[in-house]
């Protein structure tokens, strides 16, 4: 609704155009005030809200065009129309130069008042909107301000060139107190918990929670940026606030360790911290530092969690040979040529086998492995006038932006789906259970029924991550996989029971369970009865005539 001020030191000219539109009843007009001086309007003007104010020219102490410079003063919004008995040049151009939305002549006519307000009501209307908008957008903005700051970090530390100027540009516009030059310290921080029975959100959660309690153990001395590079590793790019000799580097030292020890208290989870213990410039030398502390936790990864290192100590790492599986005859590509899909995986897992070997020694044998199978890949794709993009879909993009932050289950989990998603759009005669996700569970689980079978160790068996097992096999059947593995372990526990004289517990060790107490009770959830109970009944059915 509008608000609109009438002023006028004629009471009954004010009164006069107030019983005008109220009479009107317009649809957008609101509370009706009038003042019959300056001071009055000014006094209203403080007290409520006004969006449209008419005013006499002639008033005494105070006219009408010194009002409406009083007025801009407090608002700029604020629409102002001038009422004038005579063709006052000079007040009107005082009057346009104070944005004046409109002259009117007295005595104002009905229609012309009317139609004065309703076009200054439908400017109101379109500002407000405006700046609904722009709300919104700053709302918007803010919210997303740490993704965008965290994915620009990500660029700079794996590497991504950005034109210097675009960079000042976007740093400006992120409201990042970091220029180019800067000497900045560097910390890195790795999640050393198996995150795999969390979702997506929960994983997320965790990381922010992680990186928040870092930034407010840091930030009373730093400037602090911070960023995600996958699931389990942060960075943190500090710029000290004050320069004090070694004090910043000691203080980002006793920070890191608190950090570390906040992390464990509060969020039950150990992570390991990685620090370089001189400064680094800015951007120039994140990429190295960066690497070098992908480096450090691959090194320590299977000695130690909870690991608090400096990176720079770190030397150099040395390669031994190639990665032999990657170039022995026929390649990937000729195998994926051929139709022959599974040698194609056979293949694939005999590669990720030794870069497994390798995988502590240098982060450039996971690149040529990557570069290698991606190569193949694009060459089937193109080779049959397709592009790579369009047949494994979302992969694509994993691929071009978050490889070189892959861990190797993820590294090999991608390379495999990727492998079934051209063997399903480009050979789909040479499809087979070998390649179909499902078929492969159901042959795992038949040939391994009397194993202690679960989720994580089905997996890694056939080269997958278990949340995304678990997920693609509902997917494709429309049963939990642990729901389908008790259908089967009680069926052929029921099979077993008609069909042989084994006991109890053998039956048990024969469908994985090792505890026969535990077989029982999980059989009678599922059958309403005993094992025993069963097989009682079996034989009583089989009795009668």
């Amino acid at each position: 609704m509008i608000s609109l001020l009438i002023v006028d030191d004629h009471p009954h000219q004010a009164d006069s155009i107030e019983h005008v539109v109220a009479e009107a009843r317009l649809p957008f007009m609101g509370a009706i005030y009038k003042a019959y001086s300056a001071e009055q309007a000014l006094a209203r003007f403080a007290s409520d809200p006004i969006d449209i104010v008419i005013t006499d020219i002639r008033m005494p102490e105070m006219n009408g065009v010194e009002l409406i410079e009083k007025l801009r003063e407090k608002s700029s919004a604020v629409k102002c129309v001038l009422l004038s008995g005579y063709a006052e040049f000079e007040y009107a151009q005082r009057a346009m130069e104070l944005q004046t939305s409109k002259y009117l002549m007295k005595p104002v006519q009905k229609a012309e008042l009317l139609a004065t307000l309703e076009s200054l009501s439908e400017e109101i209307a379109a500002e407000r909107r405006s700046l609904q908008q722009q709300e919104r957008t700053i709302d918007a903005m803010r919210e997303h301000m740490p993704l965008v700051k965290g994915g620009l970090l990500q660029d700079l530390v794996q590497g991504k060139a950005i034109m210097r100027r675009d960079l000042e540009r976007r740093l400006a516009t992120l409201e990042l107190p970091f220029a180019i030059g800067d000497n900045v310290l560097f910390l890195a921080v790795q999640m050393e918990d198996d995150l795999s029975g969390y979702n997506e959100h929960d994983k997320t959660l965790i990381n922010y929670a992680m990186a928040n309690i870092g930034e407010e153990l840091l930030q009373d001395s730093f400037h602090v940026w911070h960023a995600a590079i996958g699931e389990r590793n942060t960075v943190f790019v500090l710029k000290p606030k004050e320069h004090k000799g070694n004090y910043a580097l000691e203080r980002m030292e006793r920070r890191a360790k608190e950090m570390q020890r906040s992390v464990y208290r509060y969020l039950k989870h150990m992570i390991s911290v990685g620090i370089v213990n001189s400064p680094v410039a800015f951007p120039d030398e994140l990429h190295e530092a960066f690497q070098k502390s992908r480096l450090l936790f691959r090194n320590r990864e299977d000695k130690v969690a909870g690991l608090f290192a400096t990176i720079s100590d770190l030397p150099q790492p040395r390669l031994s040979g190639s990665i032999d599986s990657l170039y022995q005859p026929p390649s990937l590509a000729n195998l994926m040529e051929m139709g022959r899909w599974d040698d194609a995986e056979k293949k694939l897992r005999a590669i990720f086998q030794e870069l497994e070997e390798k995988w502590t020694d240098s982060t450039e044998y996971a690149q040529e492995v990557f570069f290698v199978i991606a190569g193949s890949y694009q060459f089937v794709t193109h080779k049959r006038g397709k592009q790579l993009q369009e047949t494994i879909g979302p992969l694509y993009k994993g691929m071009l932006e978050k490889h070189e932050s892959w861990d190797l289950p993820t590294f090999r989990e991608w390379a495999l789906r990727s492998l079934c998603k051209i063997a399903e759009e480009e050979a789909p005669a040479h499809r087979n259970a070998a390649l179909s996700l499902s078929k492969r569970v159901r042959q795992f689980v038949e040939s391994h029924l009397h194993e202690d079978l679960s989720l994580p160790m089905i997996a890694e068996e056939l080269g997958f991550h278990p949340a995304y097992l678990s997920k693609a096999f509902k997917l494709e059947t429309g049963q939990t996989l642990s729901d389908y593995l008790l259908n089967r372990r009680m069926e052929h526990a029921a099979d077993l029971l008609r069909k042989t004289d084994c006991k109890i517990y053998e039956v048990a060790e024969q469908t994985g369970y090792q505890t026969t107490h535990y077989f029982i009770k999980l059989f009678k959830n599922f059958y309403g009865v005993t094992p025993q109970q069963y097989r009682n009944r079996q034989i009583g059915s089989k009795r009668q005539p």
